[in-house]
C-alpha cells in the first residue's frame, strides 16, 4: 500500500514538473515570436520619431530632474540605449538582431561589430566615466559612429512594443501615453482592492505607490515595464483569486515576463505585491490559518519565481551561445560576479551609505502615510472602530511572513551591492515591498474593524 502511495505522489509531483516545463516552452516561444514580429518593419519607419526623441534626451541629459521638490531623477542614460536598439534593429536579418540587441547598428553605416564582454558594457568607452549615451545617440543618428556593441544578455522584451509605438510617437509623446496607462491601472487595481480587502488595505497600497514614486515612474522607458508587469499580475490575481488553484504556477509565469521585459531594474516587486495579495487573502478567507501554512506559501512562492526569473535568463544565454558561439554565457556570469562586488570604480559611496539614503526618504512617506491614514479615521471615526492586537497574536498569523516579504530588498541590495551603489537612481523603487509591508505589519496590531 505504502508503495503505491508512493507511485501516486511520483506521478502527481512528474505532472507538476511537465506542466511547469510545458509552460516555460510556450512562454519561451512566445517571446520569441513577439520580438520576431517587432523585428520585421525596416528602421527607416521609426526614423522621424528616434531622432526626435534623441534631441528631446539631448535638452534633458542623461540624468533628467523630473521634480525637484521630490529630487526624482529619470535615467535618461538606458532609455537613449533603449531606443537605440529599437532603431539598431535590422529588418532583413530579425532573429539576429533581437538576440544580439545591437546598438550603433545601420547596414550601411556599420563597419564593426563588438561583443558583449566588458565590465559596465554598453559602450565603446565603458571604462571611462565620462560616458554619455544619450549623445552617443546623437552621434550614431548622424553617422559619426559606425562600430555597434551587442547587449544581448537580457531579452529587452520590451522592444517590440517600443519600436511599434516609435512608429507613431516620439519620447514626449510615449511618456504621456505610458502616463495616462499608468493612472487607469491605478484605479482599477484601488477599485479591486477595495473590493476584495476594504478601504486600509487599499490606502495602504496606493499611498505607498504614490509616495514611492509610482507616477513618476512612467515617465521611464526603463522602469515602467516591471512596473506594468507588478500592476497587471495583481490585477489578475484580484480578479481571479477565487479561481486560481495554484498561486505557484501563477507565480512562476509572472517570474518568466518579469525576466523577459526587466533590465534588472526592481524585479523583487513582481514577487512581493502579488504575495501581499495572497497572504490577505488567505487571511481573510481563513483568519485562523497556522502561521506554518504561511511560510510554506512564502517559501515555494519565493523558490518558483526565483527558478521562473533564473531559467528564462539562463535559457537566452544558452541559446545565444549555442547559436551564435559569442561567450555570452560567461561574460553573463562575469557580471553576475561584478555586480555583487562589495565596490565600484565609478562611485565612492558604499552600499550602507545607499540604504541610508533610502531608509530616510521611506521613513518620511512612512510617517506621512501614518498621518494620512489617522486623519481619515478621526474623520470616519464613526464608521470605523480600532483596537489593539496582542503582538503575540499578530505573530502568529501573518506578522511573521509579511515581515519577511518587507526585508527582500534589503536582501537584494546588499547581495546586489554593486548594482545598488551604481543605480541607486532607480533600484530604491524596491522600497515600495519594504513599506507596504510595515503598513500592513502595523494595520495588523492596530486592527481596524467596520462597525
Amino acid at each position: 500500500m505504502e508503495n503505491i502511495e508512493l507511485q501516486k505522489k511520483g506521478k502527481i509531483k512528474l505532472k507538476k514538473v511537465v506542466k511547469y516545463i510545458i509552460a516555460f516552452v510556450i512562454l519561451f516561444l512566445v517571446f520569441n515570436s513577439l520580438l520576431l514580429l517587432g523585428s520585421l518593419f525596416p528602421s527607416s519607419l521609426i526614423e522621424k520619431n528616434v531622432r526626435e526623441s534623441s534631441e528631446t534626451l539631448l535638452s534633458e541629459g542623461n540624468y533628467y530632474k523630473i521634480s525637484k521638490f521630490f529630487g526624482t531623477e529619470n535615467d535618461n542614460y538606458t532609455d537613449a540605449i533603449m531606443i537605440n536598439e529599437a532603431y539598431s534593429i535590422d529588418n532583413t536579418n530579425p532573429f539576429y538582431s533581437y538576440m544580439s540587441a545591437r546598438k550603433n547598428y545601420k547596414k550601411d553605416q556599420t563597419m564593426q561589430e563588438l561583443p558583449d564582454t566588458k565590465g559596465e558594457l554598453i559602450s565603446l568607452n565603458s571604462e571611462e566615466d565620462d560616458y554619455e549615451p544619450v549623445l552617443e545617440l546623437s552621434d550614431f543618428l548622424d553617422g559619426d559612429i559606425n562600430t555597434s556593441i551587442t547587449y544581448a544578455r537580457y531579452w529587452h522584451g520590451y522592444l517590440p512594443f517600443l519600436r511599434v509605438l516609435l512608429i507613431f510617437f516620439n519620447i514626449l509623446e510615449i511618456r504621456h501615453i505610458i502616463f495616462v496607462l499608468f493612472i487607469l491601472i491605478f484605479v482599477y487595481f484601488m477599485f479591486l482592492l477595495r473590493k476584495q480587502f476594504g478601504n486600509i488595505i487599499a490606502l495602504i497600497f496606493g499611498l505607498s505607490l504614490v509616495f514611492e514614486g509610482y507616477f513618476f515612474v512612467s515617465y521611464s522607458l526603463e522602469c515602467a515595464p516591471i512596473f506594468l508587469v507588478m500592476m497587471i499580475s495583481s490585477i489578475v490575481l484580484l480578479k481571479r483569486i477565487d479561481k486560481i488553484q495554484n498561486f505557484y504556477f501563477y507565480i512562476f509565469i509572472v517570474a518568466c515576463i518579469t525576466n523577459f521585459v526587466d533590465y534588472l531594474t526592481v524585479p523583487l516587486i513582481t514577487l512581493a505585491i502579488p504575495l501581499y495579495i495572497f497572504i490577505l487573502y488567505k487571511q481573510q478567507k481563513n483568519p485562523e490559518m497556522d502561521k506554518k501554512e504561511y511560510f510554506k506559501i512564502l517559501i515555494k512562492s519565493v523558490i518558483v519565481w526565483g527558478i521562473g526569473y533564473a531559467i528564462t535568463w539562463l535559457t537566452k544565454w544558452i541559446v545565444y551561445d549555442v547559436i551564435y558561439n559569442q561567450g555570452l554565457l560567461k561574460s553573463a556570469i562575469n557580471q553576475v560576479v561584478y555586480r555583487t562586488q562589495k565596490s565600484n570604480v565609478r562611485t565612492d559611496k558604499n552600499v550602507w551609505q545607499i540604504l541610508t539614503g533610502f531608509m530616510i526618504n521611506t521613513l518620511f512617506n512612512f510617517l506621512v502615510i501614518i498621518i494620512i491614514l489617522y486623519s481619515l479615521s478621526l474623520i470616519g471615526f464613526n464608521k470605523y472602530k480600532i483596537k489593539i492586537n496582542r503582538i503575540s497574536n499578530v505573530f502568529k498569523r501573518t506578522g511573521l511572513p509579511i515581515l519577511i516579504i518587507a526585508i527582500m530588498p534589503f536582501v537584494w541590495y546588499i547581495v546586489l551591492t554593486n548594482h545598488t551603489v551604481l543605480h541607486g537612481i532607480f533600484v530604491y523603487r524596491h522600497m515600495l515591498v519594504f513599506l507596504i509591508g510595515v503598513l500592513l505589519f502595523i494595520k495588523n496590531i492596530f486592527c481596524v474593524e467596520i462597525r
